[in-house]
């Protein structure tokens, strides 16, 4: 029942104060944000209606079934003040839930988000019809439905099951293909002919044709056909498959780049991809470096359905200290194991040419040729600005013996990324563990380095370390931290405080190592539909002076 009660009504009056009194359960806030009303704006009477309404929709919400709310709007000089008195009543709890139209209930409790001795909350109700209804569309039953009825006076939650027909696929077609041979489509769809109707494999197939690419709205119709079969429909739209870039851009400590880059997601009109792109950076010192990487990707090799990327390189450096020629090859094989977990095994081989400009270590070798096997585990909702998910990556890595080349070492390696959401806000944390163990000998360039934007801010780059090759310091051991809070603003901007730590060393001393260092800062972010920008400012925490300002594009993890 609701019962309204007005000592006075003025048109154009603002709204100096909006109250609550006898809301036990449900906190101010909750309601403040709910309701339309709102302080500080002009009354409008009609709302007060629509606000009752929506407060005793969000206690029904919450499991309050017998709520009376009574809005008293009062007058003042300056406007008019708003006091919703609230009579929340009992609360039931669920003594009982009943599952209707499915012999195998005993399945079904991990679904549910709600038990017995809980409050009917809707949310959670909601959350269990759902896990419950793609159960059975995941299984062949595409129409499968779940209602539930709440009889709260019994404290009783009635779930009743309508699975429907079992389905199986008769055909898969592909419409509104120009270009693209079919195949390259229908082997991104994991449904085939004769196979049970599942709903999260009809969304991954969605998923996988978006990721070649070249493709824009896809939309999937299934047409019932036989009692128990049904077609589905694929409509896509294609895009250009071709893309060409270019980016001039400036970074801090003061650095000029320029690149320019070309990639063929349908090369051959077969799927597969190939990219090539020239970068070329320089500094008011004069320094300089120039680089060529090159992309090349076979997907779907084999009845495994293995991925072979080929991934060649050629970098100039010129320095101050030294000039560094390097140019190398990955041979890679991957394989996705499931939705969020990959596997792959490469070949990586490199030659490094430096010519010291000064005196440098005997430690100066040329070859390397490896064997690196990666796991990758990813479930980050987003790539470019994700705020929830979990990635991790450890590697090993054999070079030398048998391989052949001049360093002969084992990589072991770990990298986590956790992403947590707390409001409309971000916590971001990076762990990076890795260690070089030498079997006849390792170059100073394959071991860690630390500091700069991307690992240590406040640091100068590979500043740190007990391994130097001129102003460069390296380590067979590093462990870096990296955690963020990521705070939205309006109009597309956010702030970032961070907390970084680093270590490289040879051994592992923490306690009085000259290479542990820490650092914070802070930063600011513009969001943009291709990522973040990015400018932070670090501060050196250990032994150390001064600051260092960054500029870059996407977060640094």
């Amino acid at each position: 029942m609701v019962n309204f009660l007005f000592i006075l009504l003025i048109s154009n009056t603002p709204i100096l104060k909006i109250d609550f009194v006898g809301n036990k359960s449900i906190n101010n806030k909750d309601l403040i944000d709910d309701i339309l009303s709102e302080e500080n704006e002009e009354f409008n009477d009609v709302n007060i209606d629509f606000d009752t309404d929506r407060i005793l929709r969000f206690y029904e919400t919450q499991g309050f079934f017998n709520v009376d709310v009574i809005p008293h709007v009062e007058s003042t000089e300056e406007g008019v003040e708003i006091t919703f008195h609230i009579e929340e009543g009992e609360r039931p709890k669920i003594e009982k839930i009943i599952v209707n139209g499915e012999e195998e209930e005993e399945k079904l409790k991990g679904f549910f988000e709600i038990k017995t001795n809980d409050f009917f909350i809707e949310e959670k109700i909601v959350i269990t019809e759902d896990k419950i209804r793609n159960y059975y569309k995941d299984r062949g039953y595409p129409y499968a439905d779940v209602l539930s009825s709440i009889m709260p006076d019994s404290g009783r939650l009635i779930i009743n099951i309508e699975k429907g027909t079992l389905y199986y696929i008769r055909n898969v077609v592909i419409k509104g293909l120009k270009i693209c041979k079919l195949q390259v489509v229908h082997r991104e769809i994991i449904l085939k002919s004769g196979d049970k109707f599942s709903k999260s494999k009809l969304l991954d197939s969605q998923r996988h044709i978006y990721g070649l690419g070249f493709f824009g709205t896809i939309t999937v119709d299934i047409l019932k056909n036989e009692p128990d079969s049904i077609d589905l429909i694929f409509r896509v739209k294609e895009l250009k498959s071709r893309i060409l870039n270019f980016g001039i851009g400036l970074s801090i400590p003061l650095k000029f780049l320029i690149s320019f880059g070309i990639e063929e997601l349908n090369l051959f009109n077969v799927g597969h991809r190939f990219m090539i792109q020239p970068s070329f950076s320089t500094n008011i010192e004069k320094e300089w470096d120039a680089k060529i990487e090159g992309r090349y990707i076979i997907p779907h090799v084999t009845a495994q359905q293995l991925t072979i990327s080929i991934l060649p390189y050629l970098w100039f450096e010129e320095t101050e200290f030294f000039t560094r020629n390097t140019r190398g090859n990955e041979f890679r094989i991957s394989k996705v194991i499931t939705k969020n977990t990959q596997v792959s095994i490469a070949n990586k081989y490199k030659y490094v040419d430096l010519r010291e400009k000064i005196t440098l270590p005997d430690t100066i070798k040329g070859i390397t040729n490896s064997v690196k096997l990666q796991l990758m585990i990813e479930n980050r909702e987003e790539f470019f600005n994700p705020q929830r998910g979990i990635f991790i990556m450890p590697l090993i890595e054999y070079a030398g013996g048998i391989l052949g080349g001049a360093n002969d070492f084992i990589r072991l390696e770990i990298e986590n990324r956790l992403y947590l959401p707390l409001f409309k806000n971000t916590i971001a944390q990076r762990l990076k563990l890795g260690v070089i163990i030498p079997t006849n000998g390792v170059a100073i360039y394959e071991k860690y380095y630390i500091g700069g934007q991307y690992s240590l801010r406040g640091y100068p780059e590979k500043s740190i370390g007990p391994d130097s090759i001129a102003h460069e310091k390296y380590g067979n051991i590093i462990g870096n931290y990296n955690f963020e809070a990521r705070i939205a603003l309006p109009f597309n901007f956010g702030i970032v405080g961070f907390f970084d730590i680093g270590y490289v060393d040879n051994e592992i001393y923490l306690l009085n190592s000259d290479f542990f260092k820490m650092s914070a800062g802070f930063g600011i972010r513009y969001y943009t539909p291709i990522g973040p920008a990015r400018l932070d400012i670090g501060f050196p925490l250990t032994n150390g002076q001064g600051r260092e300002i960054y500029l870059g594009i996407y977060h640094i993890f």
